[in-house]
């Protein structure tokens, strides 16, 4: 399963750019037509995907699809509007829970080997990321004051809704529909949703209209949110169907660290000697697990 993981490895960048764009997107312009547009984007960039990779599903894997994208939906529903009320780290921090609880199901369940190299590696950047997380909270103390309960809640929403789709993944995989089937099943269901509370929902005009000047930036984000969202979900999906969800899920992590570093470079954080070994320590752990 090794030469399945660089997917993983790319899904991880490109998740981390999409997110560091779209929590500057979110609270510059009206939220519900950024999702729109960059869901319809989205949608565009899996299409072309599909025709370049091909996309088959059978009617036995389109229940299990609708169950992945309703709770998809609602966990990027959850993460967006945490992204309202707590800081991106914060809310990478707290989502790295889900690494347990991953590591938990897919022992119970045969997809992962115990063995003392690996529990090794999963235990020093679990480690990595509470040692990151610790100092974080002493350097950012003043941002965590304006924390709000409701922002904590979405976070947990997005854990226990996202800790599915992998399972569900590759029940779908096995019954017949690859990657790119998945993940249309997802943007039909998120384009009427994110449509309607665009275009016809009261709220729509609750920030500025952003219609009328593609030269704010609205448009320019939407394009870079939407083709990071397409590479994402693509590579994303195959490493689950190919790969134990406790590999990709720990690659995936790797995501905390890479904001950080974007947020360094925009200098909204800064480096730390603590943060430099928690890094090197989790790129290590990451790369262990990767051979393994």
């Amino acid at each position: 399963m090794t030469n399945y993981r660089y997917t993983a490895v790319f899904a991880t960048i490109s998740n981390s750019f999409c997110d560091a764009v779209l929590d500057y997107a979110v609270n510059r312009f009206n939220v519900h037509k950024v999702m729109f547009l960059t869901t319809c984007i989205g949608f565009l960039g899996q299409l072309i995907i599909g025709m370049i990779t091909g996309i088959y599903c059978t009617m036995a894997a389109v229940p299990y699809i609708a169950l992945h994208s309703l709770l998809i939906l609602l966990g990027y529903v959850c993460f967006v509007k945490s992204l309202k009320y707590t800081p991106i780290a914060l809310v990478g921090l707290v989502m790295s829970s889900d690494l347990f609880l991953t590591f938990i199901i897919d022992c119970i369940l045969g997809y992962v080997q115990l063995s003392f190299y690996f529990v090794f590696m999963l235990a020093l950047f679990i480690f990595a990321i509470f040692m990151f997380a610790e100092n974080s909270k002493r350097d950012v103390s003043n941002s965590f004051k304006s924390v709000k309960l409701i922002g904590i809640l979405f976070v947990f929403g997005q854990v226990v809704f996202y800790l599915t789709a992998p399972y569900i993944i590759k029940v779908s995989a096995a019954k017949g529909a690859n990657e790119i089937a998945i993940n249309i099943g997802y943007y039909l269901l998120a384009i009427p949703y994110f449509g309607y509370y665009a275009f016809l929902c009261g709220d729509c005009k609750a920030k500025q209209n952003v219609a009328s000047h593609w030269w704010n930036g609205f448009y320019f984000l939407a394009v870079i949110i939407g083709i990071l969202e397409a590479l994402y979900y693509a590579l994303e999906t195959f490493s689950l169907i190919n790969d134990a969800p406790t590999i990709v899920v720990a690659i995936e992590q790797m995501r905390i660290f890479l904001l950080f570093l974007l947020s360094v470079i925009f200098k909204t954080d800064k480096f730390t000697s603590q943060k430099l070994i928690a890094l090197i320590l989790g790129f290590a752990a990451v790369t262990g697990l990767y051979l393994n």
